[in-house]
């Protein structure tokens, strides 16, 4: 089973609703998660989709279903995967929905008390609780009649890093011609694109060639597509000075797409 990121989820197939815990500036573990609640378009009562309960952090598995990250040999504090089995129907597609994550920060027991003590790790008053969202569409299928080329243009929207930073690198996706191009042929291929990072100097030595990078979603207004490509620049990977970058689309139909190259300066 396809396992898809939040931004583009399947009927029929699993999403990762990933989180980070950050507790006073840092990732770091609460007390305990509780419980994942989903619904869809808004947060009420009426259009809660499913609950996943978590076990107490007193058993063994906890936080079982949640799955920890690792890197390497150690587990990255804060961080949790919820691999949820999307159901492949009852469920009206496209449509944004919501995952509302329940959880007690820290151990709110008097001394002696026990912390897994029903009274206190199942007393939802003294839960706290946090909206993430994510996107399901149905399951698809286009046909491609080759009349149409589909056209991609792009926009750096980060060109300056100051070591030692380690920041997520934008690039805007526009599908051309701007405000005119076919919608239903297009947009909905966007979410699923599979882009790569090359960065290289300007006398074209490849530093790090074809990455890995995500779709994401702009902040603020856009002109014509909130869609954009992401990646985690390590600034400390390179040397201070200017560098070029491209930025490589795969598409659906096997086609590629490739941005010219774009610049950025490490302070």
């Amino acid at each position: 089973m396809a396992i898809y990121p939040r931004i583009s989820g399947r009927l029929g197939n699993q999403i990762d609703l990933n989180a980070t815990f950050i507790i006073n500036g840092v990732p770091a573990d609460p007390f305990a998660v509780r419980r994942i609640s989903i619904y869809k378009t808004a947060v009420t009562e009426e259009n809660l989709v499913a609950q996943i309960p978590i076990l107490t952090p007193c058993e063994t598995s906890y936080p079982s279903p949640l799955v920890r990250e690792y890197t390497g040999s150690s587990m990255s504090p804060g961080i949790f995967h919820l691999y949820w089995d999307v159901p492949s129907s009852d469920i009206d597609v496209p449509n944004i929905f919501f995952d509302v994550w329940e959880y007690m920060t820290t151990e709110t027991t008097s001394s002696g008390t026990d912390p897994c003590d029903p009274s206190i790790i199942d007393n939802e008053e003294l839960w706290q609780r946090q909206c993430n969202e994510f996107w399901l569409y149905p399951d698809g299928t286009y046909i491609d009649s080759g009349l149409e080329t589909i056209r991609l243009g792009f926009e750096a929207m980060d060109s300056k890093f100051n070591q030692p930073e380690k920041r997520t690198l934008e690039v805007g996706i526009m599908p051309m011609p701007l405000y005119d191009f076919d919608y239903n042929l297009v947009a909905p291929i966007i979410p699923f694109l599979v882009a790569k990072f090359t960065l290289f100097t300007e006398n074209c030595e490849v530093l790090i060639d074809g990455e890995s990078m995500r779709i994401g979603l702009r902040q603020g207004t856009y002109r014509s597509n909130p869609f954009v490509l992401q990646y985690l620049f390590d600034t400390t990977r390179v040397l201070k000075g200017a560098y070029r970058y491209r930025v490589d689309l795969t598409l659906p139909n096997g086609e590629t797409r490739s941005s010219p190259d774009l610049h950025l300066q490490v302070n």
